[in-house]
């Protein structure tokens, strides 16, 4: 009976004690900024950003503040929730809820980058890509 607990206790170890996923997001604290945006439907904005422009996101464990050109504009609290969906062809498992809105927002990992999707663009939506500093 001892060898079974021994046993059971190695194998949550083992399976707890695994690696976590950089592009999971466990790995979205820390300063993001702004490179691009996809779907921006305003004449002449840019949408291609270059590094030092600014416009930063940077999570904690829970909080998050959003800078743009070196001025807090928003501050507060989120979630990430397992939700999948497919949106202009990426595969998105994650939404994030931030705590001062109700719109249904997707977030991906991918190396550096960190896809925050506002919907599909032929919807009016917007996919925002920041690269980690």
């Amino acid at each position: 009976m001892k060898n079974l607990h021994l046993l059971t206790l190695i194998f949550f170890a083992l399976f707890f004690s695994c690696g976590k996923d950089k592009n999971r997001p466990e790995s979205l604290g820390g300063k993001w900024e702004l490179r691009h945006i996809l779907g921006v439907q305003i004449k002449d904005a840019p949408s291609d950003f270059e590094k030092g422009n600014g416009n930063v996101i940077e999570f904690s464990a829970n909080e998050y503040q959003r800078i743009e050109n070196g001025t807090l504009v928003s501050k507060g609290t989120y979630a990430i929730v397992e939700e999948s969906a497919e949106i202009d062809g990426t595969q998105y498992e994650h939404k994030i809820v931030f705590d001062d809105s109700d719109q249904k927002v997707f977030i991906k990992i991918s190396g550096n980058q960190l896809l925050i999707c506002l919907g599909p663009i032929a919807s009016d939506g917007t996919t925002i890509t920041y690269e980690k500093i």
